[in-house]
């Protein structure tokens, strides 16, 4: 069945010129130019994805997005608009009422070619390997109390005396977001959990508590745990360094814990599957030829980009940090929209393994994620030995 778009825009002329894009193309389009109106279409039709302007008179697409999420969560949801830096799209973005957004004005196959990403996107996450996988799984996190808490507390505008007072009644999540905040790379000296919220910022805030919950499991080696922990911190760091001093720019605040959980798969698997990937973990020490994603398909059927991908996704985690955990072993996949940040992801993973001397898991390293980026391997490895750990 062909899938439904749902474009949403108070201006006629956008939408005209949107219907013409599609006419030829094996998709069913329906058009609003007011929030009432698409969820009038909503209650009757098939809608499998909504691209809504933010900015509309009456009822704007934060709100309109938000009640699209609260009485028909299984649509996507994607923000449309020419002001990239409006507060609303980062909050849309950020409270997981949309899952990315795209720029008005537009290019036509950039755009045809986005919807046609998310949509294979979603057909990777319904293979049946996976799901039957998924369906074996004795414990597939939920989204933890506290990370709902802090989301609430954040939606509402909350000050920092009472989302800090929150975190302190959790002493392992406290203790973790000291840890990184007093790392060299953020050269902070605090024992202050608010001052360490100020300095990494809300969203980083989020995602440290959101990834804690998996890596508490009591049921692995510390050993494992502890190794993917510093992967994963490192990771982020190095995400980090490169867009501040190998590209010159500030990193989205949407992607800032990219680094952080792009690894979550990996905890997943060790979780419920303790045994084989002890196997897997041992075949690779063994045979540091062997690549990790090819090992967990043989002895699992899925790899930990699949299973990652799958949780964030159906924790409602920004498109672009879901994209970077399914790819970041093959950056030049032409189904990624993000393909910068996936770039970025892939190079500092395979850093990182490499500067915690663990380079059995670096051999997967694809060197047209350079390319991508326009920046040199030497420029970079370079700049990378400044990088205080």
């Amino acid at each position: 069945m062909e899938k439904g778009i749902l474009f949403v825009d108070d201006e006629a002329q956008i939408l005209r010129s949107l219907n013409r894009l599609f006419l030829d193309k094996n998709y069913r389009v329906f058009l609003a130019n007011n929030g009432e109106d698409a969820l009038k279409i909503l209650d009757t039709e098939n809608i499998d994805l909504i691209i809504s302007d933010m900015k509309m008179p009456s009822m704007n697409g934060y709100e309109l997005l938000n009640r699209v999420k609260a009485k028909y969560p299984k649509i996507l949801r994607v923000a449309f608009s020419g002001y990239t830096d409006n507060n609303k799209i980062i909050e849309a973005l950020e409270n997981n009422l949309a899952k990315l957004y795209i720029s008005k004005p537009w290019n036509n196959e950039n755009l045809l070619s986005m919807i046609n990403n998310i949509f294979e996107f979603k057909d990777i996450l319904k293979s049946k390997n996976l799901l039957n996988l998924i369906n074996t799984l004795d414990d597939l996190p939920t989204l933890p109390l506290l990370y709902q808490e802090i989301c609430n507390l954040i939606e509402k505008d909350a000050d920092m005396n009472e989302i800090s007072k929150k975190i302190e009644e959790d002493q392992a999540i406290s203790s973790r977001i000291l840890r990184v905040v007093n790392s060299a790379f953020y050269t902070a000296k605090t024992g202050s959990v608010k001052d360490a919220i100020m300095y990494l910022g809300l969203s980083n805030l989020k995602h440290i508590v959101l990834s804690n919950s998996v890596f508490l499991s009591k049921k692995l080696n510390p050993f494992f745990i502890d190794l993917l922990w510093n992967h994963v911190t490192l990771t982020n760091r190095i995400v980090l360094f490169i867009y501040k001093q190998l590209l010159g720019k500030k990193i989205p605040k949407t992607y800032e814990s990219a680094g952080l959980l792009h690894d979550i798969g990996k905890i997943i698997l060790l979780n419920n599957f303790h045994e084989e990937y002890a196997k897997i973990f041992n075949r690779i020490m063994i045979e540091p030829e062997q690549k990790i994603v090819d090992l967990e398909k043989e002895f699992l059927g899925v790899n930990h980009e699949e299973i990652g991908a799958y949780l964030l996704d159906w924790w409602e985690i920004p498109h672009p940090i879901v994209e970077s955990a399914l790819f970041h072993h093959n950056p030049s996949d032409p189904r990624i929209i993000h393909k910068e940040l996936v770039s970025i992801v892939h190079i500092a993973g395979i850093y990182s393994w490499k500067l915690l001397d663990y380079t059995q898991f670096s051999n997967c390293q694809n060197d047209e994620a350079f390319n991508i980026l326009n920046i040199k391997k030497e420029n970079f490895e370079k700049a990378l030995l400044e990088l205080e750990l």
